[in-house]
């Protein structure tokens, strides 16, 4: 059984097709919750972002979130996110739903008062490239678009977010042009981009989109982040972030 330990949860992620990252861990930490009552998460895996939200709520305003729904088209995922919900602290308030997000997004459109005024998504990033690993089918869905293109999703995120809510997505910078534009197509702003590289001497590989109906694609607010000042060695900045989370920063806070 292969388990990632945090502070105050622990992910099982023997089945899943992708394991935890640093990106994964540093973009579910840094996403802001304040205020937030009904959050989804698109593409759930193994429910970590949607673990690490829930206890930040929890620290924040204990009674304002109301749900966290989690939708995850692979069985294996979503069985495993269920049993880590099922035993974490904030189980009442985690929903996992085994189904693809178009489908979810057609059945949420008709039921009143029932958008997200958070969405979260470390989506499928390659949608040209060859398979990593022919043999394996549950990371292939995770890492690829064959099953959730970059229209579909971006039509999903503006039927299902409110209208003064936000979504943030982690994404490859070197599709940032392509998938900006299928958010302008459907009527989506991208306010905010935060390129995350290993370090200043690295070239940022992924970034954070923060999306809304509010906004201007021409003005874009732009930061980076560097997640090592020395081998090992976290930036303040970064450590801030996953002072929360990481066994590593348990008793330093």
């Amino acid at each position: 059984m292969s388990i990632f330990r945090l502070q105050q949860f622990a992910i099982d992620q023997s089945l899943s097709g992708m394991k935890i990252c640093s990106d994964s861990l540093l973009f579910g930490a840094l996403i802001p919750v304040k205020g937030v009552k009904r959050i989804l998460d698109i593409g759930s895996g193994t429910g970590l972002l949607s673990l690490m939200q829930a206890q930040k709520c929890s620290e924040l305003s204990p009674k304002s979130l109301e749900i966290i729904t989690a939708v995850e088209i692979t069985s294996e995922a979503a069985e495993e996110a269920e049993g880590n919900f099922s035993r974490s602290p904030w189980s009442l308030v985690l929903n996992q739903v085994h189904q693809d997000i178009q489908g979810f997004a057609q059945q949420v459109v008709t039921a009143p008062n029932s958008n997200y005024d958070l969405i979260i998504c470390n989506p499928p990033f390659f949608s040209q490239q060859s398979k990593t690993n022919a043999s394996n089918n549950l990371r292939n869905i995770a890492r690829h678009t064959d099953n959730l293109t970059y229209k579909d999703l971006c039509t999903s995120i503006e039927s299902l977010l409110t209208n003064t809510g936000v979504a943030y997505l982690l994404l490859p910078v070197t599709i940032k042009e392509e998938f900006i534009q299928c958010l302008t197509d459907v009527g989506l702003s991208v306010l905010e981009i935060i390129e995350i590289s290993e370090s200043e001497n690295h070239v940022a590989k992924v970034m954070v989109l923060k999306v809304s109906f509010q906004g201007d694609c021409r003005e874009i607010t732009q930061d980076k982040l560097y997640k090592f000042s020395s081998h090992n060695c976290h930036t303040t900045r970064v450590k801030q972030y996953l002072s929360s989370f990481l066994l590593r920063y348990e008793n330093i806070k």
